[in-house]
């Protein structure tokens, strides 16, 4: 049996406290939309200077000679921790070196004028773009201005070549620091995605009194389950999640990146910290209520009944998918709330099945897919590109 505990002083923060957010934004959140904006800006800028006229951004500027030749050694390889090969696959920018070490070496040639920079468009400049539009969206949802980079910036690290790279390590450092692993505003955030009302209210006491501004704050409203029956889906019994977009649904997304996109920012693939394994096994450790997940769920794909008051559970695949149980929607609810309040299962609600075997199994009907880890479900930029 699980043995509810509150969890209004170990955050340590008043969530129902407008401020309070804003503070966390001001101190987690800008510093990281402030650097990934200083990247994103400085290499537009950049590309189109390399683009405009090479030969003469070349001659003109010891930064972009730094940028491009910066740690190639004699036999035109990149050096450990190459200046230029950062630059070449974190920034877009380089030009062959084994060539320019070649012509070098012959006597009497312009080397520069048989040199072409080359421009592409490393992952970690998408992965930027999509740092900015979710940290850009907490900031203003705390109605806190957005910073600029004036040109002063820019051309400072053109001067100074290598500041960049410390720019990249401070988007690093603070997608950690903002992770559900290290961070108390994410882990609240975190745990009212997709989670029954009833269950928040018991974990936040102050929630029965402050529901409705907190819900304003952070974005968070019923979601909508397709042909439930709504004499028992409404009240407390429902399930909450997150307004797309909003902060506590920005903030939800960064710590997808922070625990499974992390790598796209680490320096020359460095060992990478396994962000959420550490909080599951801070969560077993802390909560021994918990039981195996195997245990607790028959199945791992539920399909509301047709009057929408129970749940079918299914198991298998293809031709030996079957029904193993059935439960009241509430028995559902009560059985889910603890593991998806802390983060140990994904609950993913809809109304169009994965598979065909799924339809002619069970017909039409909405689905509630349990993921057991979501690290199991596929992450890549692709999902915020689309």
């Amino acid at each position: 049996m699980f043995v509810m505990a509150t969890y209004d002083e170990v955050l340590g923060f008043d969530y129902t406290d407008e401020k309070a957010w804003k503070e966390f934004a001001t101190s987690d959140i800008l510093p990281l939309y402030t650097a990934a904006l200083r990247i994103t800006e400085f290499s537009r800028h950049l590309r189109e200077k390399l683009e405009n006229s090479f030969s003469d951004a070349f001659l003109e500027n010891k930064g972009i000679q730094k940028m491009l030749l910066g740690g190639i050694t004699v036999d035109g390889e990149y050096a450990e921790n190459s200046l230029a090969r950062f630059y070449k696959e974190y920034i877009g920018v380089y030009i062959d070196p084994h060539l320019w070490v070649s012509l070098c070496k012959e006597p009497g040639t312009e080397t520069l004028q048989h040199i072409q920079v080359h421009i592409s468009r490393p992952s970690v400049l998408s992965g930027l773009n999509t740092i900015l539009g979710l940290t850009g969206n907490l900031l203003r949802s705390v109605h806190h201005d957005l910073p600029e980079v004036d040109e002063e910036t820019i051309n400072s690290f053109i001067r100074e070549p290598q500041r960049i790279v410390g720019e990249l390590k401070r988007v690093y450092s603070q997608l950690i620091k903002i992770s559900a692993t290290y961070n108390y505003h994410t882990f609240f955030v975190m745990s009212t995605r997709s989670t029954p009302k009833f269950f928040l209210l018991e974990a936040y006491p102050r929630l029965k009194i402050h529901f409705d501004t907190v819900s304003g704050l952070l974005g968070l409203m019923v979601a909508d389950i397709y042909r439930v029956n709504e004499t028992i889906y409404q009240g407390d019994m429902v399930l909450i999640k997150h307004r797309p977009e909003g902060f506590a649904d920005s903030l939800y997304q960064l710590n997808q990146i922070a625990w499974h996109l992390l790598s796209t920012f680490a320096l020359f693939d460095s060992q990478v910290p396994p962000l959420q394994n550490e909080f599951i096994e801070s969560i077993q450790v802390s909560t021994t209520d918990l039981r195996p997940l195997n245990e607790v769920f028959e199945a791992r794909v539920y399909y509301l009944t047709d009057n929408g008051l129970n749940v079918l559970g299914y198991a298998g695949k293809s031709s030996y998918f079957f029904r193993t149980c059935e439960m009241s929607l509430q028995r559902f609810f009560h059985i889910a709330a603890p593991y998806l309040f802390v983060g140990l299962v994904d609950l993913e609600i809809t109304n169009v099945l994965h598979t065909k075997y799924e339809e002619k199994a069970v017909g039409d009907r909405t689905a509630l897919y349990v993921y057991f880890d979501s690290s199991s479900r596929y992450y890549s930029w692709d999902k915020w590109d689309s």
